[in-house]
């Protein structure tokens, strides 16, 4: 129990992003279409921090066992990955892609330093959670195209509205598909953080006990 709110903590801004869609999901007009156009655009922002997320896990974690350091590594990945971002905020004409980079970054990257590990143990830790990302990008995708999904708020009117609006095409597909795969994936986030976090002081306790037993 005494972990439970840092636990909650990494969890919570994974949580709030699926509640945003599921409310863009059911109504809609809660939200203006350009808020709304940029949920639709988080999810390709999300793919670019899952690739930042790959990156640090695989080649750079590993090699740096110091807090600060790896607070400065993030800081050099979200400035590289900010370029990309900061031309389809141009292109798009809003600063939407730009604050949902920096939300998602921070939600991706939390449990770092709210939960710091030795550099072996934040390694696995972040490969597990790019691994389980994957996953659910590559199973939502599927489910949310191969499964009738009901519209909900959705309705003609505000599909409209979003084209009268500047949204590219929205009849190209249904809104709702990529609405409800991004409650599915970032409740995913949540589940997979919160355990992950649990996992961690879990496997430091035990080491711990191990530790005491060998000195008795």
């Amino acid at each position: 129990m005494r972990n439970l709110i840092p636990r909650l903590g990494v969890a919570v801004p994974d949580c709030l992003t699926a509640a945003t869609y599921l409310v863009a999901w059911t109504a809609p007009t809660q939200l203006d279409p350009a808020r709304f156009r940029n949920l639709l655009a988080a999810i390709v922002i999300e793919f670019l921090v899952l690739h930042a997320s790959a990156l640090y896990g695989f080649g750079i974690a590993k090699r740096e066992d110091r807090l600060h350091r790896r607070a400065w590594i993030l800081g050099g990945l979200s400035v590289l990955y900010l370029i990309p971002i900061t031309f389809m905020a141009v292109q798009l004409r809003t600063d939407g892609p730009i604050l949902a980079f920096f939300w998602l970054f921070t939600s991706r990257f939390a449990f770092i330093l709210i939960h710091p590990e030795s550099a072996a143990a934040e390694t696995r830790r972040t490969v597990t959670l790019w691994v389980i990302s994957l996953l659910a990008f590559i199973v939502g995708t599927i489910a949310v195209n191969k499964i009738p999904l009901p519209s909900f708020g959705l309705t003609r009117q505000f599909v409209a509205s979003l084209s009268m609006s500047g949204h590219p095409n929205p009849k190209a597909q249904p809104p709702q598909i990529t609405i409800a795969f991004g409650v599915f994936y970032f409740l995913v986030q949540a589940g997979a953080k919160f355990c992950l976090a649990g996992a961690g002081r879990e496997k430091e306790r035990a080491a711990t006990f191990d530790d005491g037993q060998s000195i008795g």
